[in-house]
């Protein structure tokens, strides 16, 4: 179950994550979808020409694909974290760093601390 809507009126402040996009968040019609998408045209038109070209079974999959985008457009954490990620800057930790301080079979961690990128209580 979500969490209730904003009542200050606000439609693009989400009611979670900024990373998480709920079925009763952001716009909820292709109309409302076109008005949010509006102060970046071409993303409007992209969404438009992909939405006028896709199979009736597919729609809902478009219309889900530019909510994702219309997400991604209001809230410029996503965006700076999405340009650092795909140019290769973002200062991540490698999975086989987080994974070495658990056991592969159990998940279990295998150091005290418990935290991800520790060895033996110490940073990496």
């Amino acid at each position: 179950m979500s969490e209730p809507r904003p009542q200050s009126g606000d439609e693009s402040a989400p009611t979670r994550s900024p990373h998480q996009l709920g079925e009763d968040e952001g716009p909820q019609s292709v109309a409302e979808l076109k008005a949010a998408l509006a102060p970046w045209p071409q993303d409007l038109m992209a969404f438009t020409a992909e939405l006028e070209a896709a199979p009736f079974a597919e729609v809902l999959n478009t219309v889900t694909e530019y909510r994702v985008v219309w997400m991604a457009l209001v809230h410029p954490e996503i965006r700076a974290a999405s340009a650092e990620s795909e140019g290769g800057t973002a200062h991540t930790v490698p999975a086989e760093t987080v994974w070495a301080d658990y056991d592969p079979v159990t998940f279990e961690p295998l150091h005290s601390t418990g935290r991800p990128g520790t060895t033996g209580g110490r940073e990496v």
